[in-house]
């Protein structure tokens, strides 16, 4: 059975693939997302920021930065449906920072989120192939 793993956080995404047992990870695809790295500054430019709510006060809006990771979540999400459409897996497992993990969940369509055996919130995007491994078998 095809599975699956997408090690992300709001700036990256690692997926790898695997047969059946989760002993060997091969790694298929890379994404970077620069936007990522920038301030909330430099990606709304002069804007401040906030908004005014119908009874006058100053609620935070998302911020620019949060916007932009869920730009990312939902550019993942899209490219996983379209892996699983063209029957690449039959499972998949999720490991991201808790926040982004929740982003990236709320963005998959219900068929593809039945997929997912195994979430779990750490952020391990840096970390080698066999560090992956030995977490998910943990």
């Amino acid at each position: 059975m095809e599975t699956r793993v997408i090690v992300a956080d709001n700036a990256r995404a690692r997926i790898f693939a695997s047969h059946s047992v989760i002993n060997r990870l091969q790694e298929t695809e890379g994404f970077v997302h620069p936007e990522a790295h920038l301030s909330n500054r430099d990606l709304v430019g002069d804007s401040s920021g906030k908004s005014v709510d119908q009874r006058g006060s100053l609620d935070p809006a998302t911020s620019a930065k949060e916007q932009e990771a869920q730009n990312f979540a939902k550019m993942l999400a899209r490219h996983l449906r379209d892996m699983h459409n063209q029957q690449h897996f039959e499972q998949l497992i999720l490991i991201a920072p808790p926040r982004f993990l929740g982003m990236l969940r709320k963005e998959l369509p219900k068929p593809l989120a039945q997929l997912v055996t195994r979430a779990i919130d750490k952020d391990l995007t840096t970390a080698s192939t066999g560090e992956i491994i030995d977490y998910i078998k943990s």
